[in-house]
């Protein structure tokens, strides 16, 4: 009979096996042996992918030594709720000037006047806005899951929780932007109180100004999700949301903008941003892990001094990186626009046994990276497409000459078949060279 999971009994198959081999392995641990555990998972963890591994997961990054010495756990666990100068807890002066000094410094460098940083995820981020913007039962327009629009905006994420309808936006998936010719007659036809753009793959710009003129013939909100590129637009490039005719800009504080875990909302309107702050607190967090905010500023201010550099660098690594898995006979997606105005890059895995199984095969020879459905692929298929970004091993001071040998590792991993432990070996030296 199969093993069940105790923790999650109702994750999927594959999930339950995984979970009841942890589950065996770690029952009846006492405090000594929960100690020696946990030093072990941190250790393996930080050999892995702080010291040995190419990390080119989209979804991660690893903060400046600056920021780190900024991350003072203990402001973590003292309770902080209202205002700077009325809150009910006293001692925490300190805290007030982080209240004050990390929304500033987002703002600032993304384009606003008044950002949110209090909460704890980009979804979160996301349910804040649906709260602030919406009520039950109106509509909101987002990207399809099929163009890679963020499962968390959806009906099984925040606009469920919301009791929002949810209508996919038209989309041209050659284009990787919301289809313009079909925009006006659907936001006429469907209504929607927001309207909502950005994805967990953005390889080029929205027409943001364009999206926002159709939103404005039926009185919809425009919101741009920056989870992905907020690293880029800190650092003047691949566009200005805000400037562009966005209203709001939400964002994940890790990724691409390289900060601590959690999420910040943007905006320039007085009024949108008070919106936001009452649904971030007291609707969704009342005390906060506060620790977040020394690091986060110190994050936003660096992309103020030296932004455009990295972004560059960044942009950079992914233009070489594409055109060495193009040289080496990859299906690079978006061959017919340059494949990449960011620092994402994407192949098309299905050769490999789909994303996901490529991704796996790769993570045994040292590579990190993770698996995607692309746009235009058949619904309900498995995702076909290899995620790549190159927000953390920019940051870690690898550049296009390395980008070139990690396109021929995963040649010769996936298409050679060489064996994964001598790719491992190759790809820690690579890796190793610039520690």
């Amino acid at each position: 009979m199969e093993k069940r999971s105790r923790v999650a009994p109702w994750a999927p198959s594959r999930a339950q096996l995984r979970l009841a081999e942890l589950e065996s392995e770690v029952a009846g641990l006492g405090l000594a042996g929960v100690t020696r555990l946990v030093d072990a998972v941190l250790a393996e963890h930080r050999g892995r992918l702080d010291e040995d591994g190419v990390v080119l997961y989209a979804g991660t990054n690893t903060m400046s030594e600056r920021a780190r010495a900024a991350y003072e756990v203990s402001l973590g666990s003292r309770p902080s709720t209202g205002w700077p100068g009325e809150k009910p807890q006293t001692g925490l002066d300190e805290v007030d000037v982080l209240e004050v000094l990390a929304p500033l410094q987002v703002a600032a460098v993304m384009g606003g006047t008044f950002a949110e940083v209090r909460l704890q995820s980009a979804t979160l981020a996301t349910l804040a806005c649906y709260g602030a913007f919406t009520d039950p039962g109106d509509t909101v327009a987002i990207l399809p899951e099929s163009a890679c629009g963020h499962a968390g905006h959806h009906a099984r994420g925040a606009a469920g929780i919301r009791g929002l309808r949810v209508v996919d936006l038209p989309y041209d998936a050659g284009r990787f932007d919301v289809d313009h010719t079909a925009l006006p007659a659907f936001l006429r036809e469907h209504r929607p109180a927001l309207v909502m753009v950005g994805a967990s793959l953005m390889l080029f710009p929205y027409d943001v100004a364009r999206i926002r003129a159709a939103c404005d013939e039926v009185g919809a909100l425009l919101l741009y999700d920056a989870s992905q590129v907020a690293g880029l637009i800190a650092g003047g490039r691949f566009q200005h949301p805000l400037d562009e005719g966005a209203h709001v800009l939400t964002m994940s504080t890790y990724a691409s903008f390289g900060g601590p875990p959690g999420a910040a909302v943007v905006t320039r309107d007085e009024d949108l941003a008070r919106r936001v702050s009452a649904a971030a607190c007291p609707g969704l967090t009342a005390n906060y892990d506060a620790s977040r905010l020394a690091p986060l500023a110190v994050t936003a201010a660096e992309h103020a001094a030296q932004g455009p550099a990295y972004a560059d660098r960044c942009v950079a690594n992914a233009a070489a990186l594409a055109a060495a898995l193009h040289r080496e006979g990859f299906a690079v997606t978006a061959t017919h626009r340059g494949w990449t105005a960011s620092h994402h890059v994407a192949v098309d895995a299905a050769a490999f046994g789909g994303g996901d199984e490529a991704a796996r095969s790769l993570a045994e020879g040292g590579l990190y990276l993770g698996g995607i459905a692309l746009p235009g692929q058949p619904p309900g298929e498995p995702a076909r497409g290899l995620r790549m970004g190159t927000q953390e091993v920019t940051r870690r001071g690898l550049g296009p000459d390395a980008m070139e040998e990690v396109a021929v590792l995963m040649r010769r991993l996936l298409v050679d078949g060489h064996p994964p432990i001598k790719i491992l070996q190759e790809a820690m030296a690579l890796r190793r060279a610039v520690s």
